[in-house]
């Protein structure tokens, strides 16, 4: 990722989000579909009654029985032509969003070690100088002074170049406040409900991975973690303000 930075620019960052906010609203109008679907709507409106009338009393600790009974009757709802339940297919979704994410923190990181191994050789100073004005009280013209101005411009990008790339996730975040303030998305709020059944959905399936590891054929489907889900949590609870309730 960093060679492709070095061949590539910094101009590669601006493509990403773009393809990103394009994966990113498919993703969240498919998101947003399966929450509105009444069987899972329905159910999540009565769990979010009870909690309210609970929490107190269960000491804020979600019972374990009523997500594995939310669990069981969304997986009762049947398959998709894959054979796979629409639980998983929706813990699927979310994993996606979160390796989605995932990889613009790699190419973040990538442009930050880029930047830092350039900026290393230039001192701090340099940046609060602006030799175009040095260049005029020298009376510097010509080519020299056009080639100081374009020193000037790079120095001054070297040193932005690391704001921008930290700026990439904090908007990720911030372009999508209020999403769940319109009419048509306000079932939104009911997804931390969700994450419970949702959760063990996860487990079973890192479970069924690592067994997979420790069987003859080793090569087919095994694996150890995937972090893309707990990502992808992570950044949807953020987006719609439901971390605290979470």
């Amino acid at each position: 990722m960093l060679y492709s930075i070095k061949t590539h620019g910094i101009g590669v960052m601006g493509t990403v989000i773009n393809v990103f906010y394009k994966f990113l609203v498919k993703k969240l109008n498919i998101f947003n579909e399966f929450l509105f679907d009444d069987f899972i709507k329905n159910p999540l409106m009565q769990e979010d009654r009870f909690w309210k009338k609970k929490k107190t009393k269960l000491e804020n600790m979600y019972p374990f029985e009523k997500a594995d009974k939310m669990s069981r009757n969304i997986k009762r709802l049947g398959t998709t032509g894959k054979g796979v339940s629409y639980l998983d297919r929706f813990r699927q979704l979310v994993t996606s969003i979160g390796n989605a994410l995932g990889y613009v923190r790699m190419i973040r990181s990538a442009s930050l070690r880029d930047n830092a191994n350039l900026v290393k050789y230039i001192p701090e100073f340099v940046n609060n100088i602006k030799f175009e004005d040095v260049a005029k009280e020298l009376d510097i013209e010509g080519e020299t002074f056009e080639s100081i101005k374009v020193f000037d411009m790079c120095i001054k990008n070297l040193f932005k170049q690391s704001d921008e790339a930290g700026d990439y996730l904090r908007m990720i975040v911030q372009n999508f406040d209020g999403i769940t303030e319109q009419e048509n998305t306000k079932h939104l709020k009911l997804f931390y409900l969700i994450i419970p059944p949702l959760t063990m959905c996860y487990v079973d399936f890192i479970k069924v991975g690592k067994e997979k590891i420790a069987s003859k054929n080793k090569n087919v489907g095994g694996f150890i973690s995937d972090d893309g889900f707990p990502l992808g949590l992570a950044y949807l609870l953020k987006i719609l303000g439901l971390t605290e309730k979470f």
